[in-house]
Formats: structure tokens, C-alpha cells, sequence
């Protein structure tokens, strides 16, 4: 591997670093951050790399999307901040039936983000998952903010219909 490429390698991990840091906690950043830069030196190590910094934010692309897989999310109504709430919403709302409930429509919505195209599954959890602008999703992905609407009124419709 050349010592250029090992380089930019490291510059990209600094920014993606600081990436990250914007959108998960600095624990999460950071190992994520390396996960990246351990496969994408790997990688490098037998194959050409012609965009460094592209390797590493699609290997983290890919990490967070394999996380965001395996943790299923819970969403909360707003609640006041009395203890009382609180217990009464622990122990009426989440009942083993709707947890169960729960679980299978995440899985089910799961499948169906899997079986979206490639670029309008990534469309789909830059601005859904990690809550980038259509701006920022299209600065990442190198297209106009109009396609990404686009890719996400696809998603949406697909994930709609799973959930009727």
C-alpha cells in the first residue's frame, strides 16, 4: 500500500470523525470511526483504492445502517417529567403485546428498507436515521436534493404500506 493512500486513509478518518461526532455520541463516533478505518486499511491492503475518503464514509455508512438493524427503537409520546407519568406510562403502555407488536413492524419496516434500491435506501437513512437535511443527503451523495425527495417519497410509500 502506498504511503499516499495510507495517508489520505488517515485524514479521512479524522473527518469522518468529526462526522460522525455530529450525529452519534463521541463513545459511538469514535468506534465507528475506527471500525472504519481497520477495514478500509485492510481492504486497501489488497485491492486499489481509488477514493480513500469515499471507502471509509461507505464502510461507516454501512456500519451504522448493520447497528441501526439490530436496535430497535422505542418512541415515546411527551410526557411531563412527574414521576407519576412516568410509572403510569411504564406500566400501562408497554405491555408485552405491543411490545411484540412492536418488534415486528421495526422488523417488518426493516425488510422492506433492505429491498429499496441501493441509492434510495441510503437516501432513506441519511435524512430518516441519521436526520441529515435533503441538502446534506445530496452534498453525501453527490446528487440533486430534488432526487433525494424523490428517493424518500419511494421509501415512504413502501414503508406506508407496510404499516396499514
Amino acid at each position: 500500500m502506498a504511503k499516499g493512500l495510507f495517508d489520505e486513509l488517515v485524514s479521512g478518518y479524522y473527518e469522518l470523525k468529526r462526522v460522525l461526532t455530529r450525529e452519534l455520541d463521541t463513545d459511538n463516533a469514535a468506534d465507528v470511526a475506527q471500525s472504519s478505518f481497520e477495514r478500509a486499511l485492510r481492504y486497501a491492503q489488497s485491492h486499489e483504492v481509488h477514493s480513500p475518503r469515499g471507502l471509509l464514509f461507505g464502510i461507516a455508512r454501512n456500519l451504522q445502517i448493520d447497528g441501526g438493524r439490530r436496535v430497535s427503537r422505542v418512541s415515546w409520546r411527551s410526557v411531563d417529567d412527574s414521576e407519576d407519568d412516568l410509572d403510569r406510562i411504564a406500566y400501562s403502555e408497554l405491555t408485552p403485546e405491543r411490545s411484540l407488536a412492536g418488534r415486528q413492524a421495526v422488523n417488518e419496516l426493516c425488510t422492506i428498507i433492505d429491498a429499496l434500491p441501493p441509492r434510495c435506501r441510503e437516501a432513506f437513512v441519511l435524512c430518516k436515521l441519521h436526520h441529515m437535511t435533503y441538502e446534506e443527503a445530496a452534498s453525501e451523495m453527490g446528487i440533486s436534493p430534488t432526487v433525494i425527495r424523490k428517493y424518500l417519497v419511494q421509501a415512504m410509500r413502501e414503508c406506508r404500506a407496510v404499516l396499514r
